[in-house]
C-alpha cells in the first residue's frame, strides 16, 4: 500500500516574529504568510510548527566558541576576562568586546541585534524542523522560507546571515539520505555551504549566481570546483549582469539535469533567493520569478525528498509574490500568479501600486549572449564530469 506523501510548510507565529526582526529583512516573513494564507495556500499544505534549534545542534556545524559569543554573550566575556580562549585564534582583545565581536563576524552587516537569539534559533529549528519531515518518509516537499542563510560560516556570521541553517539541514538529511545536492538560485554565491562541503563527495553543491570583481561574497568563480574528494562536486553558473528568465532556465535546465545524471542525488536541497529579481535594490538581474517558477516545478517533478528554502530578497513585497508562487507549486496547484489580482489581506497595501502579482522586469540590457551560455554550460558540464 502506498503512503500519501504532504506537502509541509513549516511556520508559525515564533519563527514568523523571529525573522521579521532580522535587520536586513524586517516585516518580511509577515508579508510572505500573509500572502500564501490570503490565497489560501494553507489549506493544500501540511502546516508543521518549528521547535527552537538547541546549542547542540548548532554545534553540529559551528564552532562552540562562535555560538557563546552568539548566544551566550555573558559565557564568552567571562572566559575572555579570564584569559581563557580555546580557539586556535590568538586573541589579545584583552577583553575588548567590540574586538571580540568582530572576530566572530558580529558587526557592520551582521551587528547584534534585539532578537538575535531567537531568530538564530529559529531559523535553524525550523530548517531542522523540514529535513525531519523528509526523513519521515511522508513527505515529498517540505517548505521553510525563513530559511536559506547560506553565507553563515562555522566560525563566523556573514551577509546577513548569522547562522548556516542550510548546512545543518544537509547535514540532518544525510542520516538517511547520503548524497544529497544543494542547488543555490540567490544572486549571490552561496559560498557558506561551498565551503563547508568543498571537501565532501557526497554533497554537490550547485550555485548559479553573479560573480564580478567586488560583487558579494567575491568567490563561486569558475576555478572553484571543490577539492580533494570533491573535485567536481562544487559547481558554479556565473551569470552576467540583466540575466533574464529565459537566459537563467537555460543555465538551470542543463546544469540541474547534469548534475542529476552524473551524481544521483538521494535528496535535494533548493535555496530560493528572491535578489535577483527585478525590483530589487541590488539591481544586477532581471528575473520575473518565472525563472525560480520553473526551477522549482523541475526539481519537484523529480520525486525526491526536496527541502525549499528562503533566502535574499530585499524588495519585500517581490519575495512574499514569488514564495507565495512557490508554495503553490510546490504543492501541486495551479500556478497563483496567473490570479495577477492580490487578495485583500492585513498586507495589502505593501503592493502599491499595482495590487497584482506581475514582477515586471525591466528595460536593462541582458549582458548574458547565446555564446556566453553555450559556453557557460559546456563548462559546467565539464566541471560535473571531473567528479569521482
Amino acid at each position: 500500500m502506498s503512503v500519501a506523501h504532504h506537502t509541509v510548510l513549516v511556520r508559525s507565529a515564533r519563527v514568523i516574529q523571529a525573522a521579521d526582526a532580522l535587520p536586513s529583512n524586517v516585516g518580511r516573513a509577515s508579508l510572505v504568510h500573509g500572502l500564501i494564507e490570503a490565497f489560501g495556500l494553507s489549506k493544500v499544505v501540511k502546516i508543521v510548527e518549528p521547535r527552537a534549534a538547541a546549542d547542540a545542534e548548532l554545534a553540529e556545524f559551528h564552532s562552540e566558541e562562535y555560538i557563546d559569543c552568539l548566544l551566550h554573550p555573558e559565557k564568552a566575556s567571562l572566559e575572555s576576562d579570564s584569559g581563557s580562549n580555546d580557539s586556535d585564534d590568538s586573541d589579545d582583545s584583552g577583553g575588548d568586546p567590540d574586538h571580540r565581536l568582530d572576530r566572530f563576524g558580529l558587526l557592520y552587516d551582521c551587528a547584534v541585534f534585539g532578537g538575535m537569539e531567537e531568530h538564530v534559533r529559529m531559523a535553524a529549528g525550523g530548517t531542522l524542523t523540514a529535513a525531519e519531515c523528509l526523513l519521515s518518509g511522508n513527505t515529498l516537499v517540505a517548505m521553510h522560507w525563513e530559511g536559506g542563510r547560506h553565507h553563515g560560516q562555522r566560525s563566523r556570521a556573514a551577509g546577513f546571515c548569522y547562522v548556516n541553517d542550510v548546512v545543518l539541514g544537509i547535514l540532518r538529511l544525510q542520516a538517511q539520505f547520503p548524497r544529497v545536492l544543494y542547488i543555490d538560485l540567490d544572486l549571490h554565491h552561496g559560498d557558506g555551504v561551498q565551503d563547508a562541503f568543498v571537501f565532501s563527495s557526497s554533497v554537490m553543491t550547485l550555485s548559479i549566481h553573479h560573480h564580478d570583481r567586488g560583487f558579494y561574497p567575491n568567490s563561486g568563480g569558475a576555478c572553484d570546483e571543490g577539492r580533494g574528494s570533491g573535485v567536481g562536486r562544487s559547481i558554479n553558473a556565473m551569470l552576467r549582469r540583466g540575466a533574464s528568465d529565459a537566459m537563467f532556465t537555460r543555465v538551470f535546465e542543463a546544469a540541474a539535469q547534469a548534475a542529476l545524471d552524473e551524481f544521483r542525488p538521494h535528496a535535494v536541497v533548493v535555496q530560493c533567493g528572491c535578489d535577483g529579481l527585478a525590483g530589487d535594490p541590488h539591481k544586477v538581474f532581471n528575473l520575473t520569478g518565472q525563472a525560480l517558477v520553473d526551477a522549482v516545478r523541475t526539481v519537484v517533478a523529480w520525486k525526491l525528498p526536496t527541502l525549499l528554502l528562503g533566502g535574499g530578497g530585499y524588495n519585500h513585497g517581490n519575495a512574499a509574490r514569488c514564495w507565495a508562487r512557490l508554495t503553490a507549486v510546490a504543492a501541486g496547484e495551479p500556478d497563483i500568479e496567473g490570479s495577477r489580482d492580490i487578495p485583500e489581506h492585513t498586507f495589502l497595501n505593501a503592493y502599491a501600486p499595482s495590487f497584482d502579482m506581475a514582477i515586471d522586469a525591466t528595460l536593462a540590457a541582458d549582458e548574458n549572449t547565446d555564446e556566453s551560455i553555450r559556453a557557460l554550460i559546456k563548462a559546467v558540464r565539464e566541471a560535473i564530469k571531473k567528479s569521482k
